[in-house]
């Protein structure tokens, strides 16, 4: 073979070399379509009116607050999450470990309250999500080492005096925006904003379609419901349970002479005598105190049989999720009024819930 041809040879081995080395690196890494989205600096009016800047989509989250891990759990941001509230499984429910597998391995920092800043710094978040009641030192001193730290409360009307006992102008406004604005930022922040969009849209179909099939309610046919929660602790005005009980048709018998949450007496209940009591599974022990002592059995829910134990799913509580909208309210107008929304709906609605927005099958009780 000549020089002129041994040359080429040589060149178009090396070419062919070049290209398979490439095909193989990129084989190896990460695929052009999958790599990591461009992050982009965006700053924002957390729901406690402070100032956050966040390069989004954030990668590392410590979330401790609980509504917020369920939501991130809804937005498929699982991993992004590096660390969690404690006693979230108490705070939110068993069914974490079904929409969040691995969350009992997660590092636990902190509280509603209060962290180990050195326990989250280590964990080396783009953000940390905090609750209305988290103190401001504990907010200085993440800020103080460059993290970021937003607060979530599910509250539409901004920093209130008492964290846990809001004074609201329109509580069934404040809640509903404020949820909505919960969901559609940390889907922003995370990258999710499409799953934002459709959860959120899932909660409003579903209220719409409770209002619609309750329009014909009066006033003086509306149910009357007491929330039994344990050490005598009700619901009252100003809270989301309340607003989630008007919107199933529902009035709040402690509405007008409890704000917030706080301790009631037997006697108090039984000059209300409710129609209803309802009470969330997690406090079981107060449900069956309900029905077993003699006491309670002249309350008119007692005696017609209309104590209700209200599944995790449903969310009876003081601040509201996506869920609590979308399946709370229509699974308690179910209860209070069968005739107008039947159960093979709201068995059709949660499973569509679970499927479409956690990615799992339905596995609770209607």
């Amino acid at each position: 073979m000549n020089l002129k041809k041994c040359s080429f040879v040589l060149v178009f081995l090396l070419i062919v070399a070049l290209a398979l080395s490439g095909c193989a690196n990129q084989t190896a890494g990460t695929p052009p379509q999958e790599k990591t989205a461009k992050q982009t600096e965006i700053t924002f009016l957390d729901q406690n009116d402070r100032k956050v800047t966040v390069k989004a989509p954030v990668k590392r989250i410590v979330a401790l607050q609980h509504h917020s891990l369920d939501i991130l759990a809804m937005l498929g941001a699982q991993d992004q999450v590096v660390g969690v509230v404690s006693k979230w499984d108490s705070l939110l429910g068993k069914y974490m470990t079904d929409v969040f597998p691995g969350i009992e391995a997660l590092p636990m920092p902190g509280s509603l309250e209060d962290c180990n800043v050195e326990e989250v710094a280590k964990l080396n978040p783009d953000l940390v999500i905090v609750a209305a009641q988290f103190k401001k030192e504990y907010i200085q001193q993440l800020e103080n080492l460059g993290i970021p730290v937003m607060t979530v409360t599910l509250r539409g009307e901004g920093r209130q005096k008492e964290a846990q006992n809001p004074e609201l102008a329109n509580a069934d406004v404040a809640y509903t925006r404020g949820c909505e604005w919960a969901v559609k930022k940390l889907g922003e922040v995370t990258g999710k904003t499409d799953k934002a969009v459709k959860i959120w849209d899932f909660a409003v179909a579903n209220r719409t379609y409770v209002e619609d099939h309750l329009k014909n309610i009066s006033g003086d046919q509306k149910v009357r419901v007491f929330i039994a929660n344990e050490n005598n602790m009700t619901y009252g005005s100003d809270k989301y349970v309340g607003c989630q009980l008007e919107r199933a048709g529902a009035v709040n018998v402690a509405a007008e002479e409890i704000k917030g949450y706080k301790e009631v007496n037997f006697e108090k209940v039984a000059q209300w005598n409710p129609d209803v009591i309802v009470v969330q599974d997690r406090y079981k022990s107060v449900y069956d105190s309900i029905l077993a002592d003699a006491k309670w059995q002249d309350i008119k829910a007692v005696k017609e049989n209309r104590v209700i134990l209200a599944p995790y799913w449903t969310k009876p509580w003081g601040n509201p999720g996506p869920d609590s909208i979308a399946l709370g309210e229509l699974w308690l107008a179910y209860q209070f009024y069968p005739d107008q929304i039947k159960r093979n709906v709201v068995e059709v609605k949660a499973k569509e819930f679970y499927k479409e927005i956690y990615g799992i099958n339905f596995t609770g009780t209607i």
